[in-house]
């Protein structure tokens, strides 16, 4: 149940190619810039659209930023110093509304430039990738449209499997731009950011609706689910391999430190207002309400139904569980209905509203509704640390990327999720790789495992484990499960699979972890 409490469609703007060489006139640049170090812990980038003046890309890697300055995907940024996608940086600068998105990449460019001391170069490379096709001529099962303009909205719905599908409904959009939009909304099924191209010989604007399940629920939903290639063929449609031509940028030198933002940078790109839904309806549920279920999505709007208001707390918070939160027994039994919009009305400019700002307007919207006073405190969690048992681990070269990434589908079985997850790593310390499980690993742990294993310098193995949904549930540490190796369906649970292929070992000690502790809230929100 929990488990499902949150679907998130997630998509990062994508901008038109510019040109890379010297331009004789000189090169745009933002009004004011603020550089930072990123203080999240987990990978994820945030951001990237202009809204009114402001523009800002947080928690972005420098290969994050090279790509979204020249609109190529991850794989494209090739050379640069081992750090290039690990060191995370917090970006924001002020530029005239309405500013083109091309304009904004040249100034984006222009700030690594100058803030970086970014050095790269255009080339081209032979990558792998998909066309969209037609299963047979006049198989397309798309409407044609008749809106001028395009527009695609992603939403999640339960299915009768309890396991919720993604639903995209786009109005007026092309074939390429379908395309184009693949790997934003569905990017578990493209590793690596593969392209899409599109070859399907369908002219015009279209009306469609697509269904699918994100691929780390496809194994629990079993007989009933529903793969990126199956909702595809409901429509019509299906992906093939292709060999292509791509841009890549070599990255020729970059350095990790950047120069220091100006004195004056907080009085002249002062704070934002903390967001706020521009509608919300907060009640409690009626006795015959459905759930428990709850949506973040793109759009900029969250649904939830019969919601215990510790788990919306949690939602709003992006806490572990429910254990992460201190307050009165009866939060966790009183059910809530809300519908809330950072849009009055249809977005018209089809704006993305990213999980952060989201949240913060969940958090706002509580607080208010709930005359909620609180506070964050470290208490002693259960959590996980790794000990070395007998480790089997490479030494990695200190000039390789610290990375690691998620293993490949075989081409022809895009359905895929019945098998093993696996991820290579290169280069990675023991710490780092506890840093980054959380975000590979879903529904094992949500909270960093320390490294205690005394082990120094940066490795590279490969580890192949089974989905959380595939193994038997049993507690393990912050409320997450696992399987023991014993399993009678196979499956291989995460720590096992730490222990057996990296001779490492997972075990469940307590530490002092952020708890959000609920001095004082009203039983009922106030009215709408």
């Amino acid at each position: 149940m929990k488990k499902h409490l949150l679907v998130l469609l997630a998509g990062v703007c994508a901008f038109a190619t510019a040109p890379v060489f010297t331009q004789s006139s000189p090169a745009p640049k933002f009004a004011v810039t603020s550089v930072e170090a990123s203080a999240r812990a987990l990978p994820g980038l945030r951001g990237g659209v202009l809204r009114d003046t402001r523009y800002e890309l947080r928690n972005a890697t420098m290969v994050d930023l090279i790509r979204t300055a020249y609109n190529v995907g991850a794989e494209k940024v090739t050379g640069g110093p081992s750090w290039l996608e690990w060191n995370r940086y917090d970006i924001a600068a002020l530029a005239p509304a309405g500013t083109s998105p091309a304009l904004l990449r040249d100034m984006l460019k222009a700030l690594l430039a100058e803030r970086f001391a970014l050095k790269a170069r255009e080339d081209q490379t032979a990558t792998s990738g998909f066309a969209l096709t037609v299963i047979s001529p006049g198989s397309a099962k798309v409407k044609p449209s008749a809106s001028s303009a395009a527009n695609c909205q992603g939403q999640g719905r339960p299915e009768p499997s309890g396991i919720p599908a993604q639903n995209l409904t786009c109005i007026g959009i092309t074939m390429a731009g379908l395309a184009e939009q693949l790997p934003r909304v569905a990017g578990a099924y493209f590793p690596g950011g593969q392209q899409v191209v599109d070859e399907t010989g369908l002219a015009g604007s279209f009306d469609i609706e697509l269904k699918w399940m994100a691929r780390a629920l496809l194994a629990q939903a079993g007989a009933d689910a529903i793969p990126l290639d199956k909702g595809l063929a409901a429509i019509g449609l299906k992906l093939e391999p292709r060999e292509m031509k791509a841009t890549a940028i070599v990255v020729e030198s970059v350095n990790a430190e950047f120069t220091p933002n100006a004195p004056d940078v907080a009085k002249r790109m002062p704070p934002r207002p903390a967001p706020e839904f521009e509608v919300a309806e907060l009640k409690l549920s009626p006795p015959d309400a459905q759930g428990p279920r709850a949506q973040i999505l793109p759009s900029g709007q969250i649904n939830a139904s019969k919601v215990p208001l510790n788990l919306m707390i949690g939602l709003a918070w992006d806490l572990p569980n429910e254990q992460y939160i201190v307050g009165p027994k009866w939060m966790e039994s009183t059910n809530f209905e809300l519908i809330a919009r950072a849009f009055t009305g249809q977005n018209a400019g089809n704006i993305e509203v990213d999980e952060d700002i989201l949240r913060q307007m969940l958090q706002a919207l509580l607080v208010e509704r709930f005359k909620m006073k609180y506070h964050l405190e470290d208490r002693p969690m259960p959590a996980f640390v790794l000990t070395a048992d007998k480790p089997k681990m490479t030494k990695g070269d200190p000039a390789k990327r610290t990375r690691c990434v998620q293993g490949l589908a075989p081409a022809n079985n895009r359905a895929l999720a019945l098998q093993p997850r696996q991820f290579t790593c290169t280069n990675v310390t023991v710490a780092q790789f506890g840093q980054l499980i959380p975000a590979f690993a879903a529904g094992y742990t949500r909270v960093p495992v320390l490294d205690k294993t005394g082990l120094e310098g940066g490795y590279d193995f490969t580890l192949s484990f089974t989905g959380v949904g595939q193994v038997q549930n049993r507690p393990t540490g912050d409320g997450a499960t696992g399987a023991a190796a014993s399993d009678p369906n196979g499956a291989l649970s995460l720590w096992d699979a730490i222990n057996s292929q990296l001779g490492l070992k997972a075990e469940e000690q307590k530490r002092p972890l952020p708890v959000l502790v609920i001095d004082s809230i009203s039983e009922k929100p106030t009215d709408n």
